[in-house]
């Protein structure tokens, strides 16, 4: 018997790339057993596009009121009582045929909470390859959780594309936190992940993580407070998780990997062409780090460019501040 896997796919306008991310439901070798669409009052023909999709039987779900980006993801996480394998799936993102066969098998014997992630390609608006979030090499690692934790409180790469849920047919025991308005998933990975018998990494791209002129993660990130500040206490908090305090050398590094964050984002700022916010963002960074170490934090990103997008030619998408 198949395991029940129910996919929700939260959307407000994304005409242009659903039907890829139904396609490649459509497409699993391993299919699950529900697709919901929570729409947030879509007003171009997203609508249309899904209920005309026979491919794949999808339920059409209309939010009452506009809940936002991550309240939405909280409707969604309603439905983790009703499954067994459960997946968050962005309407402009897509995932691989053998995406649920792959991760649901790592998580098989987990007769608790679990999570699985692997891989993710990023890719534009014409599904072209920009980048590989790690070493494509097929190894399948169950990860410590304190191991998970120190790599998740410094921000690491986990895309909802790429990652599923064991919920064994329980009430999610936490939620997105809507006081983190760009960075509130990767405290809910590693808050769930305190919940988890088991956390599996794939070493295998089996999601497809979209960059494009409206993605999200740019969109929303208007303010400073929200590309400095939040993802500094977002890391205390991740820390924190893993339930003893943090001695000097450990909040060190913590403030060297944001420094290198930050750094990254006001040179992005700055290049296409806000230089106020640029400035503000180095401001508010050194106010953290010190100048020092932001200082020698924007050496690194100026030799990382040239190594790894003049030297390894690999692509930046322009809307990306974050790579």
């Amino acid at each position: 018997m198949s395991p029940q896997i129910v996919t929700v796919i939260p959307v407000f306008n994304g005409e242009p790339f659903i039907i890829e991310t139904l396609q490649s439901l459509a497409r699993q070798t391993l299919r699950p057993q529900r697709v919901i669409v929570l729409d947030g009052g879509s007003t171009d023909n997203t609508e249309r596009t899904v209920k005309e999709f026979k491919d794949i039987p999808c339920e059409w779900v209309p939010e009452p009121v506009r809940l936002g980006a991550f309240g939405s993801m909280n409707h969604a996480l309603d439905y983790t009582a009703e499954a067994e394998y459960f997946q968050i799936l962005h309407a402009d993102d897509w995932i691989e045929p053998q995406f649920y066969e792959v991760m649901t098998k790592q998580l098989e014997n987990c007769n608790g909470l679990g999570m699985a992630f692997c891989l993710d390609e990023r890719i534009d608006e014409r599904n072209q390859r920009l980048s590989i979030s790690g070493k494509v090499d097929g190894k399948i690692t169950e990860v410590a959780k304190d191991d998970y934790l120190k790599h998740q409180a410094g921000f690491g790469n986990q895309a909802f594309a790429s990652t599923l849920l064991k919920t064994n047919c329980k009430k999610a025991p936490c939620l997105f936190r809507m006081d983190f308005p760009i960075v509130a998933d990767a405290v809910f990975w590693a808050e769930w992940s305190t919940h988890c018998q088991k956390i599996v990494k794939v070493n295998l791209p089996l999601g497809k993580y979209r960059w494009h002129q409206t993605n999200g993660t740019s969109s929303f990130a208007p303010r400073t407070e929200c590309l400095v500040q939040d993802e500094w206490r977002a890391m205390q908090l991740m820390e924190g998780f893993r339930g003893h305090r943090s001695g000097a050398s450990r909040q060190l590094r913590l403030k060297a990997l944001l420094a290198v964050r930050a750094g990254i984002k006001s040179k992005r700022v700055r290049q296409a062409g806000g230089l106020a916010q640029s400035r503000e963002i180095a401001q508010a960074a050194q106010a953290i780090t010190g100048g020092a170490l932001f200082s020698a934090a924007r050496v690194l990103v100026d030799l990382r460019d040239v190594m790894v997008y003049k030297l390894g030619g690999r692509t930046r998408h322009p809307k990306n501040i974050y790579g």
